[in-house]
């Protein structure tokens, strides 16, 4: 029987088109979403480590002493960050990071979604991609695909950017301060409005709680933020409680 071998470029170019297929086939058949984003951030994944691999081979593995456990997506992003001085919008790592806990849900845990903000994601990983593989591999996303294929791939980021669309009108309609928005954790998008209150992502529908930090003053998801200390009615957002630093260890020890 013949050997069948695909190079680790080649290997991150398959799981990339069937993951596009796939993303056609879930809009007829919902549940295939979860197989989409899998696929997709394992394409993802894969293209990272070619280009670590590119600067030296030993560096796709996380011990580069040890070659036997490869680095992580988050890990392969940082090393490139640091090594290869590669830049990711903070868009695409937000992206990127709600993709690999899609893809830890689906692996590991019960995986639930609104179709809305899954294809939300789907798109803006999708145009990460397409940016991607042309600035660092010279190739163009609709090269690898059909035609009809990629048609309707642009179909799922025009319907991305429609609902995006409607949440701005209803921005200026609703009279909605641009401050008072922020990015919804479930679809990624510019949309969630907690002005009076209101709590509620106008591109996905996802309903959250939001409270002021009381160091900063900028608001985070409730479950964002943390007590100075035990029984304290007064929460900090993370980076506030590590400049309170001695206080906020003082009263932990208390």
């Amino acid at each position: 029987m013949a050997e069948v071998k695909l190079t680790l470029l080649d290997n991150a170019h398959n799981f990339l088109i069937y993951s596009l297929i796939e993303a056609v086939n879930a809009e007829e058949k919902p549940d295939i979403w979860k197989y989409a984003i899998l696929h997709l951030v394992q394409a993802i994944e894969l293209y990272l480590k070619e280009l670590l691999r590119k600067e030296h081979p030993s560096l796709i593995y996380k011990n580069i002493d040890i070659p036997k456990d490869t680095v992580s997506l988050e890990y392969a992003t940082k090393r490139l960050q640091s090594i290869s001085k590669i830049n990711f919008h903070m868009d695409d790592l937000d992206a990127l990071k709600k993709a690999s806990e899609y893809r830890n849900q689906i692996v590991h845990y019960e995986f639930s979604f609104k179709q809305e903000s899954v294809k939300s994601t789907y798109a803006k990983l999708v145009g990460f991609i397409k940016s991607f593989l042309l600035e660092h591999f010279n190739q163009e996303l609709d090269e690898l695909i059909e035609k009809k294929i990629w048609e309707k791939i642009i179909d799922i980021i025009e319907y991305s950017d429609e609902l995006y669309k409607r949440a701005e009108k209803r921005f200026i309609e609703e009279n909605i301060e641009e401050s008072l928005i922020m990015e919804c954790r479930r679809c990624n998008q510019w949309a969630f409005v907690f002005q009076d209150e209101i709590n509620t992502c106008y591109v996905c529908g996802e309903i959250d709680e939001v409270a002021e930090c009381k160091g900063c003053g900028e608001y985070f998801y409730v479950d964002e933020l943390e007590p100075l200390y035990w029984e304290s009615d007064e929460y900090f957002c993370k980076e506030c409680l590590r400049s309170l630093g001695d206080e906020a260890m003082y009263w932990a020890d208390i």
